[in-house]
């Protein structure tokens, strides 16, 4: 691995704060409620197919935008055409979203959006590797995290408070803002030399991949029905704006578990970092579930979001140590499979039992979605204990390939 001379994580990491603005805006709240102006009664059931076909995009984008951009690399010594062509694909579809008239515009232009995103954003995840030594690995990971819940804090912000085609605005100067800097740094450091070292799936990679994939349907499980559960079960008129407050509420939290995972993420197991967080995860949206009313629900949504923030950066320093740096961008698409994949299953699941639920008691579909969350979260904590420790210090290509 080159020297690490020049490069500063805080800039490389500020096109992470573009991405997850527009995704925090979109999937956590404007998604839903636009997805209600066209679908009516059956806007449950419509989210739910749409959203699993958005990501089922993004998983394949992110997979092909791997492989390629790491032979890129061994060719151009960096990444940045899929960086310029995906922020520049996202943001010409943001506009789109927000102003069509119908239903199919809106697919068409969400479908746009994961292309666009995840060809920039599943290659960018191996810049940090690219650019920082290994001796530099943990502030740098520090900065993505900063990056990722101030993009997220910013994206509710938005959703929070504006509408229609001033969101657009707001979410395109976030997403080519962050792109701006980070590009401008990038194109300034040395040319990342080509590692050309096959991607090998370890058995430790599977199993960090499907303990993410089970927390992940978790949190997309929250995400997705948070919306429903303000205005069906809390019965908040405006459901929309609660619900960005909900979530800006459980993002501004997770800055504070991050912090405080960080360290102990370093110091200790990182199972073990997880499987608290998990818990508190767990008991936290189980108070969501009982919430009868929106303070209830707000101190809900603060200890979720601060349990969510050291899952998030203990599971970033696990997959870290586990996949190989020698293919990294492809490794990354792969582990974000483990992301993808349960935006798709979260809905196809918990939609028919909201629904049925819901028919039988108005109101308790969402609160038994939250429960879902609960025996996610904990299974997927409990998967990591089958991880022999030797696991998270690898060399580079070790591991049985399977």
């Amino acid at each position: 691995m080159r020297a690490d001379v020049t490069a500063q994580p805080a800039r490389i990491s500020a096109l992470w704060f573009g991405i997850q603005a527009v995704w925090s805006a979109i999937l956590g709240v404007f998604l839903q409620s636009r997805v209600s102006e066209f679908a009516g009664a059956g806007d449950v059931r419509a989210y739910a197919w749409i959203a699993a076909g958005g990501a089922l995009v993004a998983a394949i984008v992110q997979v092909v935008a791997g492989f390629w951009s790491d032979r890129h690399l061994a060719v151009r010594g960096h990444r940045r055409f899929f960086y310029i062509a995906g922020i520049a694909a996202g943001a010409a579809a943001l506009p789109a979203f927000f102003a069509t008239p119908s239903l199919f515009g809106l697919i068409a232009a969400f479908v746009a959006l994961q292309i666009g995103l995840n060809v920039a954003g599943g290659p960018y995840q191996a810049a940090i590797p690219d650019a920082v030594g290994e001796e530099h690995s943990g502030s740098a990971s520090g900065w993505m995290s900063v990056s990722s819940f101030a993009g997220s804090v910013t994206g509710l912000i938005v959703a929070a408070t504006l509408h229609g085609l001033w969101a657009a605005a707001a979410l395109v100067a976030a997403l080519l803002g962050g792109a701006v800097v980070a590009l401008n740094h990038l194109r300034t450091l040395p040319a990342t030399p080509a590692r050309n070292a096959p991607l090998r799936v370890t058995r430790p990679m599977l199993t960090i991949m499907i303990s993410r994939a089970a927390i992940n349907v978790g949190f997309y499980t929250l995400l997705g029905f948070l919306f429903f559960f303000v205005r069906e079960s809390l019965h908040v008129s405006d459901a929309r704006t609660m619900t960005g407050l909900l979530f800006l509420a459980f993002t501004l939290a997770g800055v504070s578990g991050a912090m405080l995972a960080g360290r102990a993420a370093d110091r200790y197991d990182k199972r073990i970092v997880i499987s608290i967080a998990a818990v508190a995860i767990g008991v936290a949206v189980g108070a969501f579930a009982l919430a009868p009313n929106e303070p209830v629900a707000f101190a809900a949504a603060i200890a979720s979001g601060c349990a969510w923030g050291a899952f998030f950066t203990a599971d970033w320093a696990i997959a870290y140590a586990v996949l190989p740096r020698g293919a990294m961008a492809a490794a990354m698409g792969i582990w974000n499979l483990a992301a993808a994949l349960p935006q798709i299953v979260a809905p196809a699941i918990t939609a028919p039992l909201v629904t049925a639920v819901d028919a039988m008691h108005a109101g308790a579909g969402p609160r038994v979605a939250f429960a879902l969350v609960i025996v996610e979260f904990i299974a997927g904590a409990a998967l990591l204990w089958t991880l022999r420790r030797e696991a998270f210090a690898q060399p580079e290509g070790a591991g049985a390939a399977v």
